[in-house]
């Protein structure tokens, strides 16, 4: 699948009104995940993705005194973590996790 053709698919799964928003959508919710789950785990799992989008996962780092990746967390936590960071770049948080 190519990048246009992932975009389109969260943004039609998502119900989201515009290409801006699943952009967005894809890029907090990959960041997130990456917080989540090991190193070696996000390049792995970024290779398998559409080029640009699987560096969403390999873009997140541990800030000095912040946990390792690789933690777990309860959903409602992530799904917050999620609508954070897509708030910041406009996207519409409210339908995520849905």
């Amino acid at each position: 699948m190519d990048h246009d053709t992932f975009i389109g698919q969260v943004q039609a799964r998502a119900g989201l009104d515009s290409r801006a928003a699943a952009e967005a959508a894809t890029r907090a919710t990959l960041e997130t995940v990456a917080e989540h789950i090991p190193v070696s785990l996000s390049d792995s799992l970024a290779a398998q993705l559409p080029q640009g989008i699987g560096e969403h996962l390999r873009r997140v780092t541990t800030a000095p005194g912040q946990p390792e990746t690789g933690t777990r967390t309860k959903y409602q936590k992530f799904l917050d973590r999620v609508s954070q960071r897509a708030r910041k770049s406009s996207a519409r948080p409210r339908r995520y996790g849905r």
